[in-house]
């Protein structure tokens, strides 16, 4: 009888942002699937192991987090592959801010050619990756002590209250 195999899978150290606070732990994501795909719609539940949650010292071995319930995830890993290059063709890139409960996430989105930042993320089936960020709580400025500065983000947009485009300014 032949069973089938699991593909070969890459371990991703994430910080996830929910209605709790960051969470700390470690994805099991398949060797060449992008850290966006992973995530993508579809999945109800993130399984996340070696687990740090808000205000406790200990890590949990597992966890598994409810998918609507992540606000934006954090890749902790430099060489993480985040999304596929060139998955979504010609882009340019425009600064935008996600108005998120916990304060605003500046940074920068990739968005097709010709495509209006409103009608790119129309299109967007549950994740924006936006690159050189930085958290600023309401109320701080970017270079407060409270701010903080994020490689990468991947933002849930069912969580996000609003986004704003600066000016049509592209970086």
């Amino acid at each position: 009888m032949h069973y089938p195999t699991t593909p070969p899978l890459r371990l991703s150290s994430v910080n996830l942002l929910t209605d709790l606070g960051w969470f700390a732990g470690t994805l099991h994501v398949p060797g060449r699937q992008s850290l966006a795909d992973f995530l993508a719609p579809g999945n109800y539940i993130v399984k996340l192991t070696r687990v740090r949650i808000p205000n406790e010292t200990e890590r949990l071995p597992f966890v598994a987090v409810r998918r609507e319930s992540i606000i934006l995830v954090e890749p902790t890993q430099g060489d993480e592959l985040v999304d596929t290059p060139g998955s979504i063709g010609r882009t340019s890139s425009h600064r935008v801010g996600c108005v998120l409960p916990v304060g605003t996430l500046h940074g920068s989105l990739e968005v097709l050619v010709n495509v209006r930042v409103s009608d790119f993320l129309r299109q967007q089936p549950g994740l924006a990756v936006l690159h050189d960020c930085v958290l600023v709580p309401y109320g701080q400025p970017p270079e407060s002590n409270q701010a903080r500065k994020l490689r990468v983000a991947l933002v849930n947009l069912g969580r996000v209250t609003g986004i704003v485009e600066w000016v049509n300014q592209q970086v």
